[in-house]
């Protein structure tokens, strides 16, 4: 309307300042460039600090016990100096394009005023309107350079974004396959390949069979492929060649959603959030009863502990459960996943950072769960997996030695008898 109206007063002078506005902006249009670069290094150092932060964070323990705590926040006052100059930077560019149109529309307006003033016809009062006129299209162009300048600092953000919903849409995990779980005998690995892109091979022609009510034990040395065994069980990764059946099935037929429900996983992270125990146990899963909490908590060997305990299953852990000991909070891990009655348990280097007495107790829960629910063992401490039914020993992505525990350990070429007497 602005301009409607001062195109009706005077075409030329309307003219000559949209042109002299759009110069303006295509001469600042270099800061604006700046300011997104500027921009994309903040986002970056974003990320820095906030890595920096959280990383330091979970090792605060080890940070104060070695007396780094001055190192460490060295590092982070660096950090923020680098991101509290950029923020100035970016800051600086906004105001500096901001700052210099108001003193050029001040000069543009006093030339029009002198060069009207000398022509024949002169009326003040046309001329004040076409200069308030003139003012406010100079100040929606300052405005509209302030947005260029915002929208380049937020052009990084937005691209980062775009970038991240690309390569989850690429590797988005399928859930539409409709078959059910149904374990009635066997899992088997039949000729299963895999190796992350552009890698090497992790698994090479690996076959083996895991039957209902089993428990078998995986070793082997570090890079030798256990994990990405159980990553593959999980379906966090598809193998690259072959098939994993289940009961003759491909286990990518079977729903997702219902594969992961009837597969447990603990590890050696433990994970607790800060509340009761029953809120980890339970863990988000209000389906769980009381009932099946204490069944899972029985089975799991920490019954005892939590009734021994003042509040009961309402005793609060603290943060990652810092108030229990490293046995009582894999127990309380081992109830969680216990409550949701899986079909098939997978314990991944689940006894790693535990105490001889703790690992004690870890094992006489497995060996509770024997023939009940089909287990998997991966171990590097061997008296974990010395009671498994069966032992796969696997090397360079294959498997190279299979039998009894106690067997394979009779016969002293083997690699579990080797590697047994080392450690013992």
């Amino acid at each position: 309307m602005y301009v409607l109206v001062a195109i009706n007063i005077s075409l030329l002078i309307t003219a000559i300042t949209l042109v002299t506005g759009t110069i303006l902006i295509l001469c600042f249009f270099p800061l604006v460039q700046k300011t997104r670069r500027l921009a994309r290094e903040k986002e970056d150092m974003n990320k820095i600090v906030a890595h920096h932060i959280n990383e330091n964070i979970l090792g605060m323990k080890t940070i104060k016990s070695m007396r780094l705590g001055e190192a460490v926040a060295a590092v982070g006052r660096e950090h923020f100096k680098n991101l509290k100059e950029l923020f100035l930077r970016v800051s600086f560019l906004k105001i500096f394009s901001d700052s210099l149109i108001q003193p050029i529309g001040l000069i543009f307006i006093t030339v029009i005023f002198a060069i009207a003033y000398k022509t024949p016809g002169f009326n003040i009062a046309v001329l004040a309107a076409v200069i308030y006129l003139i003012q406010r299209i100079f100040a929606y162009v300052q405005q509209l350079q302030s947005y260029l300048h915002t929208i380049g600092e937020a052009v990084p953000y937005l691209q980062g974004t775009i970038d991240y919903e690309d390569l989850v849409s690429q590797n988005e995990e399928a859930n539409n396959a409709s078959v059910s779980f149904d374990f009635k005998n066997s899992l088997e690995f039949k000729k299963v390949n895999f190796s992350h892109e552009g890698g090497v091979e992790v698994l090479d022609d690996l076959n083996f069979k895991v039957v209902k009510g089993e428990a078998l034990g995986l070793i082997g040395p570090s890079g030798s492929g256990k994990t990405t065994i159980v990553d593959l069980i999980l379906r966090l990764f598809n193998p690259t060649k072959g098939e994993i059946l289940l009961d003759g099935k491909n286990i990518s037929d079977i729903n997702l959603t219902a594969w992961r429900q009837n597969i447990g996983y603990i590890s050696q992270d433990i994970y607790l959030k800060n509340g009761t125990i029953a809120e980890n146990i339970k863990f988000y899963d209000q389906s769980i009863t009381d009932e099946q909490m204490a069944a899972a908590a029985k089975m799991a060997d920490i019954f005892e502990f939590i009734e021994g305990c003042q509040k009961k299953f309402a005793t609060l852990v603290g943060e990652r459960g810092v108030r229990l000991s490293a046995g009582q909070r894999q127990r309380i891990i081992i109830a969680r996943i216990l409550a949701r009655r899986p079909q098939l348990l997978i314990f991944d280097e689940a006894t790693s950072a535990l105490d001889s007495e703790s690992e004690a107790q870890i094992q006489k829960v497995i060996e509770n769960l024997k023939q009940k629910i089909t287990v998997i063992i991966i171990a590097h401490r061997l008296s974990t997996i010395i009671n498994a039914d069966r032992l796969l020993v696997v090397d360079g992505g294959r498997i190279v030695e299979e039998g009894a525990p106690r067997s394979l350990l009779a016969d002293k070429q083997s690699y579990f008898y080797k590697i047994y007497n080392i450690k013992n």
